[in-house]
């Protein structure tokens, strides 16, 4: 008896140790390759964008919860629901909060791991059960959780929840199918709750799966299976109502409101994707406009073949599993699969976004053929053999194809390939260590890949972040502790485009997935510089300063004392605001200086004026900005004025024949520039217009020797500050051509007469409301009067979610919106005090939805 559970509690240890094995070394095999290169995590979106997301999760979970609903943070103001549900729920963000917030990209760098680890904890307890050999499982596990999908998708750390989670939700499906109890509703339930695109994926997958087992089930059985399949899945989706009720909006008013291009063309050629099979078939093209990721240890490869080569597999498995694979890897290139697996948009950036269940699928296919203990015939290994050294020829031949394909993959590659030959071939079945070393291979070669793939890659310094957040939070701080009123706060200067959320402020620019389309579309109309998902402050004039209410400008202090470089701010992305100089100095920080604009608006405003359909032309950015002044004050003035160009001095550059303002460089090896100097006449603002197509890549842009940033993003005009207050003084503004020619008469000389907008808007503020934010929800106006019938517009992006009191008593709204874009609304003569609030009405309705959801659940299980 004593040795038995001596036996027991032996195995019980082992069972504890693997499963701890199968958490810990993916993490550490991750975890290692930072701490050796001593690189940061922040590198793309999540450097970008993603971090800025955290930490405002951070600094409002338990302090401020009510801005996880509404925030001006974002963009001009909107919901952050939709936001919330993407990029913010996962459990695994509270580890956060084990750290003082200026560790924050590390504390992400642990999360990162953290999630790879559990993917290999969760994969791991699925195929345990799947094939009595640990060895296989742990490698299968480790395959999963170190796959082309996550090292590459890593920074996407929001679609790392789905990874882990498909293993369960399989389980869960094979436990209906065995009429077992299962976890299918809660599994459903954090899919949806964790990350809804990728959730809808891992579901997508779950049931197509489920329709290839159903299959060998007769046929009064498959119809009570799936029914018990399709009532769970309905349990947990209406669990999460909550969210997917307000996800579900907010994306019908953003990116699902642009339409994508369907067709039956293939988005790359097919054969091409057998090269991201390879060993480190990753880099910074491959994320932006390669192909989908779907590498797994290249032995998995073989197997996941060899399934459809053993004798023991029933063919009808073989068909129906070789039905469900060839489609999935049709989803990768076939058009209208890749739009049906991305919720109908075309990825940008990132293809292939749902390849993890495509990988998981060949896992276990592989997983399946080493269950089967099949002796090798000499057929079946010469297939490999032919397939291997196809792939390898491929690999070798079409190398100059893709810059991934370096000497070092090639040479892991093939060596892996040869390994997993070896394997198959003449260990598997023949020896007791056959597992063990085929587990070793496999961590190795995941070891290989991933070092081969990040080394392909540019990470952020930790220090950048740090220092930018230190100082700018300094700054936003001081501004809210001396000025409690509603206002907005902008830089000259950007780290990402959703530094509003990292620095504490409410500003113009955002980078979001989920970005509302009407606000997009005024600011792309405005000349702020913006794409599909994202729009700055680049772009920007004294006027929409003051309409859109920024009050208060940050700039970098050019009079500091030399610091250390690791304190040192990095002032990139300028916009090149020259004129934000004229503003009233507030006071000096260490790195940074705090600017007030005297003349922004409080975020409501009356005017005299009624509220009418604004008709903007994209081509005509000036006079679109006049007309949102005049829709705000009332005045019939034109601010802008043409300037006439002057005669350019030419270097190695010669204009064309008739043409206007188009140039040829003479020497096509040399340098050509086209110069042109002016003297302003007075004191005003001047801005040079450039379309779309001028930009970084056809010149570069120099203005009294300071580089200017000329990036766009979606090919729209944008103004660019030349000079303010230099009259009289020389403005050099030099054009160097990096193509053979300059097509320039499409671009323009303005001039802003500031001194009447400022005595305009001057006059025009001083009879203004003015507006506090008493909560995140919630914002209240002073009693003021009106002496006649008036419109309040307001900067406010417009939403069915206001609710607008006067003296305590709602008014409507009204139905024509002011720009197109913001909420207004009629006040009669009288004195008032208005207050809005923010109702989260489809929110409420989704939280109902879901209580009721889980007492009925709980009242059925009674």
């Amino acid at each position: 008896m004593t040795k038995y559970f001596q036996t027991l509690k032996l195995n019980f240890n082992k069972e504890k140790v693997l499963y701890l094995i199968s958490f810990v070394l993916p993490g550490l095999i991750f975890l290692s390759y930072f701490f050796y290169t001593k690189n940061g995590v922040l590198t793309v979106d999540l450097g970008q964008q993603y971090v800025d997301f955290l930490a405002f999760f951070r600094s409002n979970l338990f302090t401020h919860p009510l801005r996880l609903i509404y925030s001006f943070s974002s963009g001009l103001g909107g919901s952050m629901l939709a936001t919330d549900a993407y990029y913010l729920f996962s459990p695994f963000n509270l580890l956060l909060f084990l750290a003082p917030q200026k560790f924050l990209s590390q504390m992400v760098l642990v999360i990162i791991a953290a999630k790879i680890a559990t993917v290999g904890l969760t994969s791991y307890y699925y195929w345990k059960q799947k094939i009595d050999n640990e060895f296989y499982a742990l490698a299968a596990s480790a395959a999963y959780a170190l796959s082309g999908y996550t090292i590459a998708n890593h920074f996407n750390l929001m679609w790392l929840d789905s990874v882990l989670l498909l293993p369960l939700l399989i389980d869960a499906i094979n436990r209906v199918l065995e009429q077992k109890k299962n976890h299918l509703i809660l599994i459903t339930f954090l899919l949806w709750f964790t990350n809804f695109y990728t959730a809808y994926m891992a579901l997508a997958f779950g049931l197509f799966y489920l329709l290839s087992k159903l299959f060998f089930f007769n046929k009064k059985e498959r119809w009570p299976l799936f029914w018990e399949y399709l009532k769970e899945s309905m349990w947990g989706s209406f669990l999460d109502a909550s969210m997917l009720l307000p996800v579900a909006v907010e994306m019908l008013q953003g990116k699902a409101a642009s339409s994508a291009t369907w067709s039956l063309g293939f988005q790359f050629a097919p054969y091409n994707e057998l090269a991201k099979l390879a060993d480190g078939a990753y880099d910074f093209h491959e994320m932006q406009e390669g192909m989908p990721n779907i590498y797994i240890a290249l032995p998995f490869v073989l197997l996941a073949i060899f399934y459809f080569l053993s004798k023991k597999i029933n063919w009808r498995h073989k068909l129906a599993n070789g039905i469900l694979l060839i489609f999935l890897v049709a989803s990768l290139f076939w058009t209208p699969l890749v739009l049906i697996w991305h919720l109908g948009q075309f990825p940008v950036w990132y293809p292939g976004r749902f390849s993890f269940v495509l990988i998981f699928f060949a896992l276990d296919l592989a997983i399946i053929a080493l269950k089967q203990r099949e002796k090798i015939s000499f057929w079946q290994i010469g297939v490999l053999i032919l397939l291997a050294i196809g792939l390898i020829v491929f690999i070798t031949v079409d190398s100059k194809s893709f810059a991934f394909l370096n000497q070092n993959a090639q040479t892991a590659s093939a060596a892996f390939l040869a390994l997993g030959i070896l394997f198959i071939g003449f260990i598997h079945n023949r020896s007791n260590f056959a597992a063990p070393f085929f587990c070793l291979i496999i961590e190795l070669e995941l070891i290989v890949n991933l070092v081969l793939s990040l080394n392909n890659l540019a990470y952020q310094n930790n220090a950048d972040y740090q220092n930018f957040v230190q100082n700018t939070k300094q700054v936003t701080q001081y501004a809210k502790d001396h000025d409690d009123r509603l206002y907005r706060m902008e830089k000259t200067f950007y780290r990402s485009d959703d530094d509003p959320f990292s620095a504490n402020y409410y500003g113009l620019s955002t980078f979001n997935s989920i970005s509302n389309q009407r606000v997009l579309n005024l600011l792309s109309n405005l000349g702020f510089v913006n794409n599909s998902n994202s729009y700055t402050n680049y772009g920007s004039t004294p006027i929409t300063d003051d309409l859109f209410g920024v009050k208060y400008y940050i700039l970098p202090n050019d009079d500091i004392t030399p610091l250390k470089a690791n304190e040192q701010m990095k002032y990139s992305n300028s916009s090149n605001r020259i004129d934000t100089s004229d503003y009233d100095i507030v006071k000096r920080f260490e790195q940074l200086v705090l600017m007030k604009n005297d003349d922004a608006l409080p975020f409501l405003f009356l005017t005299p004026k009624s509220t009418t359909k604004v008709k903007f032309d994209s081509t005509d950015i000036t006079g679109n900005q006049n007309k949102f002044f005049e829709a705000a004050t009332g005045k019939q003035t034109q601010l802008f004025s043409s300037v006439t160009w002057p005669d350019p001095k030419l270097i190695n550059i010669s204009g064309w024949d008739g043409g206007w303002m188009q140039y040829t460089k003479k020497d096509k090896a040399k340098e050509g520039r086209v110069i042109f100097n002016f003297k302003p006449q007075t004191d005003n603002s001047y801005y040079l217009e450039l379309p779309g197509d001028i930009d970084n890549d056809s010149i570069s842009l120099t203005v009294n020797g300071n580089s200017i940033n000329t990036d766009v993003r979606d090919q729209n005009y944008r103004l660019i500050n030349l000079g303010s207050r230099q009259r009289g003084q020389t403005i050099h503004v030099v054009f160097t051509l990096k193509n053979n020619q300059l097509n320039l008469n499409a671009a323009n000389l303005w001039c802003l007469n500031t001194k009447q907008l400022e005595q305009i808007m001057d006059k025009f503020k001083q009879k203004q409301p003015q507006f506090k934010q008493t909560s995140a929800l919630t914002i209240h106006s002073n009693s003021f009067s009106t002496k006649k019938t008036e419109t309040m517009n307001s900067t406010i992006p417009n939403s069915f979610n206001w609710l607008i009191l006067d003296n305590g008593h709602i008014i409507h709204k009204n139905k024509i919106l002011f720009m197109n874009t913001f909420l207004n609304f009629k006040l009669n003569k009288g004195t008032h005090k208005i207050t809005l609030i923010y109702v989260p009405w489809v929110f409420l309705i989704g939280i109902a939805i879901s209580l009721l959801t889980l007492f009925l659940y709980l009242s059925i299980r009674k």
